[in-house]
């Protein structure tokens, strides 16, 4: 209702300004009111429709509000572009192009901003006690107890932990939730108990026992929520998809892709173009001191890996001398003599870093991003740091998580892992915003460079 009160509103909306506020390049005169009303019931149709195929009318307590908002905006999109299409060929008349662009900002927002209301009024009243759903978690063991914990951590789902089934594990039992009883008895307590949602949180030990909970629950109608036991096996994040029928669960999923990758691309080429244009001045001193200061090209160019283990040529100012054979060495030490007067400089302050803009717009690279590391490096550390070549899923960055908090030039490899993975399970423009702020502030100067 609330959707439809908002898209009416909007579209009616939208032919008032447009027709008293005409963006620039746009004619004053359109079509006039009625032929516009004549839509409106068109419009609930078929955004009713989309959403509705979107599975956007059904409640997801545990859905996080990022996710909601963008499954909003993908259909409100779909449906808008639908929309036009429908009018383009029906249409006796031209609808005003105008008309479109401010529907579709001004019902998006509104759509968008009212799910989050309701959904943050809905939160508030769970965690006063109010519209609570009972619990029952199948399973004992790490899997079941890691469901709590992390379940137990958002009183604003409303969420009510009756108690387990299952073996009880050997020792004290660690939480307040009581383990009711066993697997079998799971039909029995779910009508003691009065539990709207049952979680089944096998361990591979415990496995054995979902059949026998699916048959015992195939003619209830409790929610019944599967949680895998594969916590080992997930070190970035993981997506269910439906295939036909069929549940898929990708293990070590990004959240750079699709949409998220597009707008990280486009900030990309914005930035490095930014980038370039105003270091321009600098990057011809610095290319100038290089050359005048000791002998071979300016730049030095060294194999690197990126996205999907990809190989490219990254980009550097030359900081040290050429040996005979015309190569610089690809190792430094402490006090390395091969290290020029300026390159010292330059390395120390990041200003050999510049021309990687330049990999940046190619497509090589992300302006924020696991930094990459020479191909022989990858090839010798990828069997004795797990989950190393993850940070391969995503395209190496000039700076990173792990640059802004120290962990760069000569320093420990799982640690710049570590921050690296996280870095990626995480992501966000807003994460990304904040490295480039930090890198700013803290992370040009490189203590750790020779």
């Amino acid at each position: 209702m609330l959707d439809a009160l908002f898209l009416i509103g909007s579209w009616f909306l939208a032919y008032y300004l447009r027709k008293h506020y005409p963006l620039p390049m746009m004619q004053a005169e359109i079509p006039p009111f009625h032929l516009y009303a004549a839509y409106a019931i068109v419009i609930v149709l078929l955004w009713g429709t989309v959403f509705t195929v979107s599975d956007l009318y059904s409640s997801k307590r545990m859905t996080r509000r990022t996710v909601e908002a963008y499954k909003v905006l993908r259909a409100h999109t779909m449906a808008t572009l639908g929309f036009i299409a429908l009018t383009y060929l029906v249409a006796a008349y031209k609808l005003s192009r105008g008309v479109f662009v401010y529907f579709y900002f001004m019902s998006g927002f509104l759509i968008v901003y009212s799910r989050i209301l309701l959904r943050n009024a809905l939160r508030a009243m769970r965690a006063k006690g109010y519209n609570i759903q009972r619990v029952l978690i199948v399973g004992t063991g790490n899997a079941a107890q890691a469901t709590l914990g992390k379940l137990g951590r958002h009183p604003e789902l409303g969420l009510e932990f009756v108690g387990f089934l299952g073996e009880k594990p050997t020792g004290s039992w660690p939480h307040a939730v009581p383990v009711l009883g066993r697997v079998e008895d799971c039909l029995k307590l779910v009508h003691e108990h009065r539990v709207d949602k049952i979680v089944v949180a096998l361990s591979k030990a415990e496995s054995v026992h979902l059949e026998t909970v699916l048959n015992e629950l195939k003619d209830e109608i409790v929610d019944l929520i599967l949680v895998p036991d594969i916590y080992e096996f997930v070190a970035l994040g993981c997506e269910v998809e439906d295939f036909d029928g069929i549940p898929m669960v990708s293990l070590n999923e990004t959240p750079i892709i699709g949409f998220n990758l597009f707008v990280k691309r486009v900030c990309d080429i914005a930035l490095s173009f930014f980038a370039i244009v105003v270091s321009s001045p600098l990057m011809l001193a610095v290319a100038a001191l290089v050359k005048l200061t000791s002998r071979g090209p300016v730049f030095y160019r060294q194999e690197r890996m990126s996205l999907n283990g990809k190989r490219f040529a990254m980009l550097k100012f030359r900081s040290m001398t050429v040996d005979q054979a015309g190569d610089v060495e690809l190792l430094t030490k402490a006090g390395d003599p091969r290290v020029t007067s300026i390159g010292r400089f330059i390395r120390r302050t990041s200003l050999d870093e510049l021309p990687q803009f330049f990999n940046v717009l190619r497509g090589d690279m992300s302006i924020v991003g696991p930094r990459p590391e020479r191909t022989w490096v990858v090839e010798e550390v990828r069997s004795k740091i797990p989950r190393y070549m993850l940070k391969h899923k995503v395209k190496a960055g000039i700076t990173g998580w792990a640059q802004v908090n120290g962990w760069r030039g000569d320093t420990s490899l799982e640690k710049r892992i570590e921050y690296d993975l996280y870095y990626i399970k995480n992501w966000s423009v807003l994460f990304d915003l904040k490295i480039l702020f930090l890198t700013v502030f803290k992370g040009l100067i490189n203590r750790n460079a020779y």
